[in-house]
């Protein structure tokens, strides 16, 4: 059974994805900020998780597979087009905490192999 964490979950359009295609999985972490996307989620799934910032997250759970929807506001065509630079400050620079995380999950965990989608 793969042990997924998602980061940006949202609604939870990945563990959707997961089920839809018939996946043996189990989640053992989100990371959503957005209380009423966290609200939906815990609804959708049967999960009960707390809204989280991903800048303040230190390391990941230990997991198979790991999905993220980092902001795209700021690189979209609808967005303010402000691009998503590390260090930018902007909602799609939070794409950079995901590096950062991934980092300290393979120093952490001996260069394990992590699925990324």
């Amino acid at each position: 059974m793969l042990r997924v964490v998602e980061l940006f979950a949202g609604i939870g359009a990945q563990a959707a994805a997961l089920d839809h295609i018939g996946a043996e999985w189990k989640s053992v972490g989100i990371v959503e900020i957005d209380p009423y996307c966290v609200t939906a989620y815990n609804a959708i799934h049967g999960t009960d998780y707390k809204p989280s910032d991903i800048t303040k997250v230190e390391r990941l759970p230990e997991c198979d597979l790991l999905t993220y929807s980092f902001p795209c506001t700021d690189i979209s065509n609808a967005g303010k087009q402000k691009g998503f630079a590390e260090g930018s400050g902007t909602r799609s620079s939070l794409l950079w905490e995901v590096r950062r995380l991934l980092r300290a999950y393979t120093k952490n965990g001996g260069g394990r192999r992590l699925n990324i989608f």
